[in-house]
């Protein structure tokens, strides 16, 4: 029933646009359908070592089957070891601090830490609501309220359509307390941008038009602006774990490579 009512609405959202809409380009990232074959063409004949290990989060009730996938196509641009890469889901879990205490749990059986208070540093490639799951693991506070708890160590967060300021579809139905967390200006959204300034780790926001779930717009870190590409009229926001023009960018970030994408700029629409 709940399933049924959120696929009605993305589609009088998409019917809304007026079906099948002109593509619009972003001169800020050349990723054409040939650049992208081309590169990912030669980052697989070119091994490359990761400086950390990498971790894929999922988005909100996705299964193993997304960061799994994910995981192994960046790991065919890069190291081509399967150890440098822990794809984590919670697809039963309906609440985020409990997603995050998984996702923690994990990177720490997979790569144990001997600093009390933190995890082995890691990359991050998050979906979604992934993203939100590891800028709370990396925070003071959720470390707090968690007694014997590690933080998430993050050097780098790439974030895939993470509703940092909140998701469009969340405002207008939330099924539980993941997706009320994810509701613009929710408490959990203002405690995460409290704790920005004082984060050590960088993050690179990406973004599809046309994502009626999440909006382009909002999905960037307040006084930020995402990397964002032109996406479907339908399922851009569920689609957007395969775009290729996005792992491209990644996987060369994470070879230490110049990226495709130098900078984020205001999506055209949302």
């Amino acid at each position: 029933m709940h399933r049924n009512l959120i696929i009605i609405l993305m589609l009088l959202a998409t019917l809304g646009t007026g079906g099948c809409a002109a593509s619009i380009p972003n001169s800020l990232f050349p990723a054409e359908r040939e650049i992208v074959s081309a590169e990912e063409e030669r980052m697989r004949e070119s091994r490359v070592g990761l400086e950390r290990p990498v971790v894929v989060l999922a988005g909100y009730r996705s299964a193993m089957r997304q960061p799994s996938r994910i995981a192994a196509r960046l790991q065919r641009m890069t190291s081509r070891r399967g150890d440098d890469f822990l794809p984590v889901s919670y697809f039963w879990v309906s609440n985020i601090h409990e997603a995050t205490r998984r996702t923690i749990d994990a990177v720490e059986a997979r790569w144990p830490s001997s600093d009390p208070e933190w995890t082995t540093e890691v990359d991050v490639v998050a979906v979604s609501m992934g993203g939100l799951v590891a800028r709370l693991g990396a925070t003071e506070a959720f470390a707090e309220g968690e007694e014997g708890r590690k933080r998430l160590r993050i050097r780098r967060l790439f974030t895939m359509a993470t509703p940092h300021r909140g998701a469009a579809l969340a405002d207008l139905l939330a099924l539980d307390s993941a997706a009320s967390d994810m509701k613009r200006d929710s408490l959990l959204l203002r405690a995460l941008d409290e704790a920005l300034p004082s984060s050590e780790y960088e993050i690179i926001p990406y973004a599809r038009t046309r994502d009626w779930t999440v909006g382009a717009s909002r999905a960037a870190p307040p006084d930020c602006e995402p990397i964002w590409v032109d996406g479907p009229a339908f399922l851009s926001h569920a689609t957007i774990a395969m775009d290729g023009r996005i792992l491209i960018d990644i996987a060369r970030r994470l070879r230490g490579e110049w990226p495709l994408a130098f900078r984020g700029s205001a999506p055209p629409m949302d």
